[in-house]
């Protein structure tokens, strides 16, 4: 799904389709997020699983068989993966955003675990699988980064059978089109507080 790109990534969806008859390629009129991109994905599952894929590659593609190994060996309806942030913001420890990353995910996750009873090891993990049965009953609130927190937590409170399992994960630098900044983790916070109480 194109979120009304400008940088090229249409044109090498469309070549790809072509060499694919597997791909389904929807094309958004208007950037609304990723958020909004997930909504609207839902009417296209037709599988047993989903899982979404970032197309900067931050994750690597062939951790998805790790997740989808432990949903069908361990019968999981939601598997999330967790990172080594230490390596990674030190790819980049000149923005400040790369130095506190890893304590405000360390916050968030712990939030996340007290409220929901949870042990999850990285709420902002980005590499997440998911029964499809679980996926099409979740309602995710927001459009834009806090979306992610948001399907998390409505998952977990309708699921304790979650899985985990480590992930590569190499951090993009602002000058590779990083988006994040300091106030998604309170709007991430804000999230997860108010999902848990139905706000």
């Amino acid at each position: 799904m194109d979120d009304k790109s400008t940088d090229g990534t249409v044109e090498l969806l469309k070549k790809f389709k072509k060499k694919s008859s597997n791909v389904k390629l929807i094309l958004k009129k208007k950037n609304m997020g990723k958020g909004h991109s997930q909504k609207i994905s839902k009417k296209y599952v037709t599988g047993k699983y989903v899982i979404i894929q970032d197309a900067d590659l931050e994750y690597e593609p062939k951790d998805i068989n790790k997740l989808l190994k432990i949903a069908v060996n361990n019968n999981r309806d939601f598997v999330i993966g967790y990172r080594n942030l230490k390596t990674a913001y030190l790819t980049d420890i000149s923005h400040p955003y790369f130095i506190f990353r890893e304590l405000a995910v360390n916050i968030l996750t712990f939030l996340m675990n007290i409220l929901y009873g949870t042990k999850i090891k990285d709420c902002a993990c980005c590499y997440r699988l998911f029964n499809s049965k679980i996926w099409m009953n979740i309602k995710g609130k927001a459009d834009q980064f806090e979306y992610d927190f948001s399907i998390i937590c409505q998952t977990i409170l309708k699921t304790k059978n979650i899985g985990q399992c480590s992930v590569e994960y190499n951090a993009r630098g602002y000058e590779d089109g990083k988006k994040c900044t300091w106030d998604v983790g309170i709007h991430a916070f804000k999230r997860i507080i108010f999902d848990k109480f139905n706000i």
